[in-house]
């Protein structure tokens, strides 16, 4: 029964013209290089976005430099001083070059949240790991249409 089901599922997407969002098959640029200012796991899950939509046979070819900063800042304090809820914002700022080295766009992203702060420690930046990763992952979906669009 169940396998009915999943063949007939498969069926019916294949038929109705289904084709993923972020295709590099639609994409209109081909990436010749790519620089970032730091090699961390926020820079490079952007890197991976970006080279996963690049086209190899496009007829533009781009230099990205990426740079990404990441900033945590005290918003609120209790009555002893001490951070109770706290911003985690992630900037990141994308320019775009031609082959011959001619600004094409600059283009300056940004993602915040805000949380409360927690006792424990290593809970404390197992969070603040998770924020930056889902943050950082809406940065890379604006990222992939603004480049699908230029």
């Amino acid at each position: 029964m169940r396998v009915t089901v999943l063949i007939i599922i498969f069926l019916i997407l294949n038929s109705c013209g289904f084709t993923p969002i972020y295709s590099s098959k639609g994409s209109n640029y081909k990436l010749i290089s790519l620089d970032k200012d730091n090699n961390n796991r926020l820079t490079n899950y952007l890197e991976n976005s970006i080279r996963a939509i690049s086209n190899e046979n496009a007829p533009k070819s781009l230099k990205i430099n990426l740079v990404l900063k990441e900033n945590i800042s005290v918003i609120l304090k209790d009555t002893k001083g001490n951070p109770s809820k706290n911003r985690l914002t992630i900037i990141v700022v994308l320019i775009i070059n031609d082959v011959n080295d001619q600004l094409i766009s600059e283009k300056k992203f940004t993602e915040s949240f805000e949380y409360n702060v927690q006792d424990n420690k290593f809970n404390m930046r197992q969070y603040e790991k998770t924020i930056g990763f889902n943050l950082t992952d809406k940065i890379s979906q604006k990222i992939q249409a603004f480049l699908i669009n230029i």
